[in-house]
């Protein structure tokens, strides 16, 4: 997908009859990629199947049934969602309890490789197989038949299940849903849109009887609604008659009923609506239209619109980012859009974030903008470049889609079944631009963007803190402000030379002078004359994809109370790219149309900068890593935009239980430490762009530096890019010693507890419980640990989520260190109901006890095993594992043979050993228990109580 702005764009197909008049060519059905076999049975389930070998030896599997919250009665609201729970509880042939053990015991992971999700107008299922055997396709089609017609829905399993579905409830809440449940039922107003999210209600939840999921399923869960759709590796001769057999006998059950739509009507008026919340830090400002639908792009000519209006989206949404970057806007960010809404509606939308005081200036600036688009029109230019973008794209398309991953492949299938339009290849949608993108010329654009950003119907839209200081603008005033922004006259954009090179001049390489093979990988390591650490892997399981790191040492591990966040501002210059000679805006042009992304960040010891995309583009990707590590420069706008995000996240972030959870977490296993991800206030107010620079300036000066190159460019073709663009930076130091001294953290002996009470409204809490893990470079004790978080997931899942019913979600996970020493993590944690935190954690360190005292079943090994060598099988064959595996291997004393290994060293593991290296980590002076849960309303006599001490640790 090109982008989502253009989703509708991006499925088109085609097959050029140039001979044929424009106007027919136009009208032409837009055909479909011969690839994806298809058929419909005399039942009505239609099916779909690609054959595609990445990854190999793998298969995806979904099912679409045509139904969704939208189709709900008063009396259903939430059970479109609840019965997707309910086909994993109990089916014809898998009683209540059995499906999800079968699929561990093939190496298969709830969430991960078996999930589904439900929406206003679809339900989908979906399985990722571990190998293509008969059998196990066999099964999984017969799992997924049973899901659309053989649920068993036992009451006993519907009310285990209600607590579930209420806690997944429970953790969307928040001020974004509290404002969405105040403006939807106005904004669409008298339409089922408005009334039937798929979370549902609550009270129907809780309450539905049995009669109630029944009719619903027998209703819409019919073979005339269901399309399978497969893609994996295997000859369709074997596929097909498998789904022929799971479905093509299946009979509908019960009446049936017409679809309902979302029922949107068409905005006839301007009007205005403001809505506010406590706990929401930022203001965004809406212009909305509703305009009459139309059907699904099926057509070069319908095609051909909504490419017209993508145009004009994408060039505003340029100018929007200028303003932005010049620090002449007064919002943080902005865009405005025309989109197919459900294919009842397009919306015609413009919106924009800031500061609440400024809604005033973010309304009229996003107004003028669009007024001067329609008063002046856009750019010959500005067309160009948009046009230059969309082709690079589509042609790098072309060129990856060969071994594009199986799971991308059916969901994209899928979606296009939803939106009952075609499915694609790659090259038809470069045909088609091809075809297309010469014939749209800039008065089509200019004159489509200004039909629909007609004003008169847009319905203005605040959305703003409800706090002290904050002054909330009456809907009057909103009006009033909208149309006085609509009567302003523009000027036209003046137009100046761009800068088309990145480099005044390139740079005189460097030298290799040391080499050596790690032949069982074909691993070259390296070094440049200039004290540059290089690791190159040559890998074409992804093609067009070269991946490079260039990791410099320190960053945030050397920041101190009187600095901490100066790394994140360094890494502006990466964000927002800037040098002295070029601006963000002149980079961005530059970089428009060219297949290759520069990034940078700091992480916990290393500022990592990022060179990702076609090897057709690498070198001008590596000229712009050159220019930024050599003369980067952190530009103003981006840096107070910046410190207005980071003050808006904190505010926020002190009203989220789940944030405050893991910020406590972090303090009491460091001990306090001031090199914290989560900063305060104080910090974002006394950080200087001056010292910023100075302290980026010094990095890139001085850092030791480790580079990792992992993709489809052998060693030949880009050791010249490398030697000329990174062995011509300064010489450094090649080791990183001197940080040795900072990796110490003073945590205190546990167990350790906290119970944090947060100011909020949100009736959420945050439970979190745990151990001090081990540290990466221990790769015996680091896989011990994965086996035993894999086996405790289950456990936590069947134990806390399914009998208890406490939880929506919860799984184990072990982070082993690198920056830091003794400073591994192993937790698990969960949103529940404030009442149940306590229980969360005392669930969990009972479970974790009970493992330390009696290990594990040989069954939970095996299948522990089975789930990560499946996972192993996928991601190490891919290029990205590699890449983070080689970007660090000298600095954090990797041994790539070891990893090489790791597949036979997992499955070597013994009951006793896992269990040895458990019992040896979950130790009381190493345990911890965070919990964070909503302060009780004040009174006037109540004063602050932020702490307390009664997480309860294990035996």
């Amino acid at each position: 997908m090109i982008t989502s702005r253009m989703r509708s764009c991006h499925l088109i197909v085609a097959s050029l009859v140039l001979a044929l008049p424009a106007s027919q060519l136009l009208a032409k059905p837009l055909p479909s990629d011969s690839r994806v076999l298809k058929g419909k049975m005399e039942n009505g389930v239609k099916w779909m199947y690609r054959q595609h070998d990445n990854p190999p030896g793998k298969m995806a599997l979904m099912i679409h049934i045509d139904t969704g919250s939208l189709n709900e009665k008063d009396s259903q609201r939430g059970l479109a969602h609840f019965l997707e729970h309910m086909c994993f509880n109990g089916t014809e042939n898998f009683a209540p309890g059995e499906l999800i053990p079968y699929f561990e015991s093939i190496g298969m992971e709830f969430g991960a490789d078996l999930n589904a999700f439900t929406s206003f107008d679809q339900t989908a299922y979906m399985l990722f197989t571990p190998d293509t055997e008969e059998a196990q396709i066999d099964k999984a089609l017969m799992v997924l038949s049973d899901y659309a017609f053989r649920a068993t829905l036992p009451i006993e399993e519907i009310n285990k299940e209600r607590g579930v579905v209420l806690e997944e409830a429970r953790r969307g809440k928040s001020a974004f849903q509290r404002i969405r449940d105040k403006l939807w039922p106005e904004l669409f107003e008298n339409t089922r849109f408005a009334v039937r999210l798929p979370i549902g209600d609550e009270d129907v939840i809780a309450n539905a009887s049995r009669e109630e999921f029944v009719d619903y399923y027998q209703t819409w869960y019919r073979p005339e609604n269901t399309t399978v759709v497969l893609v994996g590796d295997a000859e369709a001769d074997r596929i097909v008659p498998l789904i022929k057999k799971w479905f093509g006998k299946a009979k509908g059950k019960g009446k049936t009923r017409p679809q309902k739509g979302p029922e949107f009507k068409p905005f006839t008026k301007q009007r205005a609506m403001v809505v506010t919340d406590p706990e929401m830090a930022m203001c965004s400002v809406q212009m909305t239209d509703i305009r009459s639908g139309r059907p699904p792009t099926t057509t070069y000519e319908q095609a051909r619109v909504q490419l017209t209006e993508y145009f004009g989206s994408w060039i505003i949404g340029r100018r929007y980012d200028e303003l932005v970057n010049k620090g002449e806007a007064a919002f943080r960010g902005a865009g405005a859009s025309v989109s197919d809404f459900f294919h009842d509606a397009m919306l015609v939308s413009g919106s924009a974030s800031g500061e609440p005081q400024d809604w005033s200036k973010m309304l009229e600036q996003l107004i003028v903008e669009i007024s001067r688009a329609r008063e002046h029109g856009f750019s010959q230019r500005e067309l160009s470049l948009a046009k230059e973008a969309i082709i690079a794209s589509a042609e790098r398309g072309v060129r990856t889609e060969p071994t594009r991953n199986a799971r991308g492949i059916v969901q994209g299938i899928v979606r296009t079944v939803n939106g009952h339009e075609p499915y694609s290849s790659a090259q038809q949608d470069l045909d088609v631009y091809n075809e297309l993108l010469p014939k749209i010329t800039l008065t089509d654009v200019n004159e489509a963007f200004t039909r629909n950003f007609t004003p008169g119907k847009f319905a203005y839209i605040i959305q703003a803190p409800d706090k002290d200081g904050v002054v909330v603008p009456a809907r009057e005033e909103v009006l009033a402000a909208a149309r006085a922004a609509w009567s302003r006259k523009t000027k036209p954009l003046e137009t100046t030379d761009a800068p088309t090179e990145l480099l005044a001049k390139l740079p005189m390489p460097g030298k290799t002078i040391d080499k050596s093979e790690f032949e069982p990988l074909e691993v070259t390591n390296a070094w440049l004359s200039n004290g540059v650490r290089v690791h190159h892997r040559f890998m074409d399981y992804k093609k067009d994809s070269v991946m490079i790191s260039i990791s410099l040492a320190g960053g945030t591990i050397e920041e101190t109370a009187d600095n901490v966040g100066i790394t994140q501002v360094a890494s502006l210059a990466f964000q927002e790219a800037a040098t002295s000679r070029l601006t963000s805006t002149n980079i961005r042009d530059i970089m428009t149309g060219k297949n290759i992304g520069v990034r940078g960040g700091g992480r916990e010891d290393a500022f990592t900068i990022s060179v990702s995309g076609s090897p057709e583009d690498l070198e001008i990707g590596l000229q712009k890593a050159y220019a930024l590590l050599t003369d980067g420069k952190i530009e103003e706008s981006a840096f107070d935009n910046w410190k207005l995000r980071m003050l808006q996240q904190i505010e926020m972030m002190d009203r989220n239980p789940s944030m405050m959870a893991f910020k406590a977490m972090h303090e009491m296993l460091t001990g306090g430490d001031t090199r914290t991800p989560f900063l305060t206030k104080e910090n974002i107010e006394s950080l200087k762009l001056a010292d910023a620079q100075l302290w980026l300036n010094r990095l890139c000066k001085t850092a030791p530096i480790e580079v990792a190159v992992v993709g489809e460019m052998k060693l030949d073709a880009v050791m010249p890019l490398i030697e000329k663009y990174i062995g011509s930076l300064p010489k450094r130091e090649r080791s990183a010693k001197y940080l040795d001294g900072l990796r110490k953290l003073a945590r205190p002996t546990g167990p350790l507890s906290r119970h944090i009470t947060v100011d909020t409204v949100t009736p959420q809490a945050m439970a979190i419980a745990g151990f001090v893990g081990c540290e990466s470079r221990n790769s015996v004790d680091r896989r011990a640990l994965q086996i035993a978080s894999q086996i405790l997931t289950s456990r936590l899942v069947k134990r806390i989520r399914e009998e208890l019913g406490i939880v929506y979600s919860i799984r184990c996970g072990s982070s082993a260190s690198k920056a830091y020493e003794d400073a591994g993590r192993f937790s698990a944690g969960a949103s529940c109901d404030p009442e149940n935190a306590p229980k969360v954690i005392e669930e969990v360190h009972a479970i974790f006890a009970d493992f330390r005292d009696n290990g594990m079943t040989d069954e939970e090994l095996e299948n522990a095993k089975k789930q990560i060598a499946n996972n192993l099988d996928t991601s190490m064959r891919e290029p990205r594992f590699w890449w983070s595996i080689l970007g660090d291997l000298d600095y954090h004393h990797r041994d790539l043979a070891d990893t090489y290994r790791a597949k036979e060293a997992y499955a070597a593991f013994s009951k006793d050993k896992v269990h040895g290296v458990f019992k040896k980590y979950y130790t009381p002076e190493r345990t911890f228990g965070v919990s964070a849960v909503p302060a009780p309303p004040k009174t006037p006599i109540d004063a602050p109580n932020k702490e307390g001490s009664t997480s309860p640790s294990p035996s």
